[in-house]
């Protein structure tokens, strides 16, 4: 690598360059580092967090706030607290942004304090001049990322209205707090999220506030059905076209529209799907209640009055100009990108027959920026290490331009190269990669797994290592061919069982998903007082998975991690002769309920719920004559598998899985009508003892005599 005034040299020749230290910047290195691949991340500020940082290189201002919600703004592998607001602020997103950089080990991969001046092409790569605390130097690399956000060069209102105003103008980009503009008459110019929560804080701090727009727009409420308002329209994402969905929504907006009698803003002309949301619950009540003056576009200036196109004129002290941003790449030539809002980008991240220029978060989303970053940093890491491959140049091209075509359909000519439908978008990407098995969901999760050496402990440490995670096993003994490091250990014992965390976690360095797996079974009659045999199943099944998740649970809570108990269909549907598994996995389920009361605002918790799979664990009720096999239906254990891994990569963790359709209809048979459940279960039973299913079974003697008798 190159540093002060010097020129590197070509070592660094397949070395990716990320420009931006924002959410975009900051989940394309984690994705290239995660990929193993090397990657540098250049960054003019001393710190993560882009345009949520408050500094005056960013549009950040003090009550800036989501307008997306929390479930549908976070990142697949690192949920927000559950205790935070719907719509969390400023404040606790950059928090979050640096939470997510320090977890994943992101800033070890930047140079702070270091502009990229100029980006030239060098071969089949990249030569960049760039500005660091030590002075000028250059830096040769193979791949160049931008990510440099498009929220930082203010656009002046564009055509800007005739005549001269007198009085003080800023952009939203100089906003900070209110209270400067205490005792101004102001006006707001802008219909999007800004211009709205501007005008919303001075309401309470300037003499006078007005907000002028061009054009009616939909301000939708930021709850709707007693839900984040984003939500439903998620829900419905997936299974309607958007032209449905749209008629779906403005049909439950006007059901649910609840504004006092008074001034209201003007009416949108397009649909609610054909803008971006600009959400707001106080802006429709201040207009109603006369706090805050709706006005329609600006006519001309005439000193220090404005006058509007309904003939109005009005005195201001201020215009605050809420008019966007340019997207700008001041360090690439023209030649190379002229204009990035008008650029042809395959997958809005490729430039068609360039496979050494790619660009993170140059888009305009219908919801949040976080999870199509993600995606796309996914794509440039799986295209980076050779799993996924960039179509033909002709071919990408075609893609790009079909979809330019449907954006103009839908958005007409309001930046319709940037624009995507994230429902529909994070689609798409994820097909892209699960079609090249570029897909890796768990990649750089450190991940426990108890009961490693037994069926499901196998099949799932392999899954795991397969889908990217790192992963150790704790069991009684280390097999030495699971591929995995296995810390031996006996979960019965606490200090064993807290000794052997401690380790795994030091050999994982923390700890981001514990499953539960270690279980035992074996025969034991209700009815007969409780031997060795129902201790033992108590102590593992139950206290072991107690003991590890404790001593796990400091871990997972620094990561906002997850854990997974794997209990049994048995857990809510219960048969006799194996009383101590069901009772086990039963007051398992009850303590998961319990934890997720606890810690289920850090840490996600779910319980898994098998059926019967072939594995040794029923050896020994066989042994005993009292298998159940005529009961249960085998299932493989690979659905076991699937169902763990959809609960580790959910993007809020389910409380309940089971891992069949036919287990989800008993699940839910057995919740809801337990006593019907309890005579199909006596009935069957009762079957099988007629049939002389457990004539050699000693421990089920009892049963055999009560149904006979």
């Amino acid at each position: 690598m190159g540093g002060g005034s010097g020129t590197a040299d070509g070592a660094a020749a397949g070395v990716t360059a990320v420009v931006g230290g924002g959410a975009a910047g900051i989940t394309a290195v984690k994705a290239l580092a995660e990929a193993g691949l090397p990657v540098l991340g250049l960054e003019r500020a001393e710190a993560l967090g882009g345009l949520w940082r408050l500094a005056g290189d960013t549009a950040a201002y003090e009550g800036l706030r989501l307008n997306t919600s929390r479930p549908r703004t976070e990142f697949s592998d690192f949920p927000m607290p559950a205790d935070w607001p719907d719509y969390p602020g400023r404040a606790q997103l950059l928090e979050y942004l640096e939470a997510y950089a320090e977890r994943f080990g992101v800033a070890e991969h930047y140079r702070f304090g270091t502009t990229l001046v100029k980006a030239e092409r060098d071969g089949d790569g990249w030569l960049l001049e760039l500005a660091g605390p030590a002075g000028p130097y250059t830096e040769r690399v193979a791949h160049l990322v931008v990510a440099n956000g498009h929220n930082h060069t203010p656009k002046p209102p564009a055509p800007r209205p005739p005549g001269r105003f007198t009085g003080t103008e800023s952009h939203a980009h100089a906003y900070r707090v209110p209270g400067e503009f205490a005792g101004r008459r102001v006006l707001v110019v802008g219909a999007g999220n800004s211009a709205m929560d501007i005008a919303t804080e001075l309401t309470g701090h300037a003499r006078r506030v007005a907000l002028s727009t061009r054009r009616g727009v939909w301000v939708l409420p930021k709850r709707l059905l007693g839900r984040p308002s984003d939500q439903l329209n998620g829900a419905l994402a997936a299974v309607l076209p958007w032209r449905v969905r749209q008629t779906v929504s403005q049909t439950v907006l006007r059901l649910a529209d609840r504004r006092p009698a008074g001034p209201r803003l003007p009416a949108p002309r397009r649909g609610v799907l054909q803008d971006h949301p600009t959400l707001s619950d106080s802006v429709p009540a201040l207009v109603a209640a006369g706090h805050l003056d709706a006005r329609p576009g600006i006519e001309r200036f005439e000193g220090g009055a404005v006058r509007f196109t309904d003939g109005r004129t009005e005195e201001f002290d201020h215009i605050v100009w809420c008019t966007g941003y340019r997207a700008t790449t001041p360090f690439l030539d023209r030649d190379v990108v002229a204009d990035p809002a008008r650029l042809l980008l395959y997958r809005h991240v490729f430039v068609p027959g360039d496979g050494s220029l790619s660009f993170v978060g140059l888009m305009q989303s219908t919801g949040s920026a976080l999870p199509v970053v993600e995606a796309q940093a996914r794509l440039v890491a799986a295209y980076r290490a050779g799993l996924w491959r960039l179509p033909e140049r002709a071919v990408a091209r075609r893609t790009a331009l079909a979809e330019l075509r449907a954006a103009r359909a839908r958005w007409g000519e309001s930046r319709p190269h940037l624009r995507i439908d994230i429902d529909q978008y994070l689609r798409i990407v994820r097909a892209e990669l699960a079609r090249a098995g570029a897909a890796r969901p768990l990649a750089g999760r450190r991940v426990l797994v108890t009961g490693a050496a037994g069926t499901f402990g196998r099949a799932m440490t392999a899954r795991f290592t397969a889908l990217g995670a790192e992963v150790v096993g704790l069991d009684l003994t280390d097999p030495g061919d699971l591929g995995i490091p296995v810390v031996t250990c006996d979960l019965t014992e606490p200090d064993q069982a807290r000794a052997a965390v401690a380790k795994a976690a030091g050999l994982l360095g923390g700890v981001d998903l514990l499953v539960n797996n270690a279980g035992r079974g074996g025969p034991a009659p209700a009815e007969q007082a409780p031997g060795e045999e129902v201790h033992a199943q108590l102590r593992l099944n139950l206290v072991g998975a107690w003991e590890v998740t404790a001593a796990a649970l400091p871990h997972l809570e620094e990561a906002r991690g997850r854990v997974v108990f794997i209990a049994s269909r048995m857990a809510v549907l219960p048969l006799p002769l194996a009383a101590a598994y069901g009772v086990s996995k039963r007051a398992l389920a009850a303590y998961a309920d319990a934890l997720r009361l606890e810690v289920g605002t850090h840490v996600g918790v779910t319980t898994v719920y098998p059926s019967m799979v072939a594995s040794p664990i029923h050896d020994t009720t066989r042994a005993a004559g009292l298998s159940l096999d005529g009961v249960s239906r085998p299932e493989p254990v690979e659905g076991v598998v699937d169902a763990v891994v959809a609960a580790a990569t959910a993007r809020r963790a389910p409380r309940d899985l089971a891992t069949t359709g036919r287990g989800r209809l008993e699940m839910a048979f057995a919740r809801h009508a337990p006593a019907l459940a309890d005579r199909v279960v006596r009935r069957t039973v009762a079957a099988r003892v007629t049939a002389g299913a457990f004539r050699d079974a000693p421990l089920a003697a009892g049963l055999v005599r009560r149904h006979r008798g």
